[in-house]
């Protein structure tokens, strides 16, 4: 597999970023050591869930500091060139889209100098503006220095079935040059809540060999449907491509 520079990108907070980045992670790992970029380090959403995998390289660097917003990309560039990180997935939170979008040259002049392959997903909100901020992106933004093959939309299937989204019913939809997935929900709702209080891999989560303390069968069993099909909407991000 070709170096990866995985972005996960979005409108707004809560529309599965941080998801996305999570099953990103566990993809990559399927080909050796990930560095995870928390982009927002006072909230490091799934940094927390690998604080202990030795291989896991969790950095926080901020992309999300208004007004600072060069400063804040020298000095992700500045580390990911000294890193020599190969697999690289940048959690953002809510508000740095915004940094990315308006210097978006600079990401994509970094990931070419240093031969990384540049993946971005879009998580999408329901409503009307998040298409419009998205075909903003895709326009003039992020999305429109990457390459068609290597941009996704997602559509967070927690917040509902993708034909609920004005993205869904977009005339730009069947024009634009941009790829879709879908992220599976996981609807058992205690099963949800065990796997957010449980730090680790999915993959050692769902081992039936070594089931976590206090979680039942069921649940266990819910993880791994959920971590199966993650894994599957994941594979189109990372199959192939330049």
């Amino acid at each position: 597999m070709k170096k990866i520079l995985f972005v996960s990108h979005g409108d707004k907070g809560g529309v599965g970023k941080s998801m996305v980045s999570m099953f990103g992670v566990e993809k990559l790992l399927e080909s050796g050591p990930v560095s995870l970029v928390e982009a927002d380090p006072t909230q490091p959403d799934i940094g927390k869930r690998y604080a202990d995998d030795p291989e896991i390289v969790i950095s926080g660097l901020s992309l999300n500091r208004a007004g600072d917003a060069e400063n804040a990309l020298s000095r992700f560039g500045q580390w990911l060139e000294n890193s020599g990180a190969e697999r690289v997935v940048v959690n953002l939170p809510a508000g740095a889209g915004e940094t990315l979008d308006a210097h978006s040259d600079l990401i994509r002049g970094l990931a070419d100098a240093l031969d990384l392959r540049l993946i971005v997903s879009y998580s999408l909100e329901k409503n009307e503006t998040a298409t419009r901020t998205m075909l903003k992106s895709l326009a003039s933004g992020l999305l429109s220095v990457v390459d068609p093959e290597n941009r996704f939309v997602v559509f967070p299937s927690y917040k509902g079935e993708p034909e609920s989204f004005h993205w869904f019913h977009s005339k730009e939809r069947s024009r634009a040059e941009i790829r879709e997935i879908v992220m599976p929900a996981l609807k058992n709702s205690k099963a949800l809540s065990l796997l957010e209080a449980t730090p680790g891999r999915l993959s050692s989560l769902v081992d039936k060999e070594h089931r976590p303390e206090g979680w039942f069968i069921i649940d266990q069993i819910s993880v791994f449907r959920f971590y199966e099909a993650g894994l599957k909407a994941m594979s189109p991000i990372f199959e192939g491509g330049r």
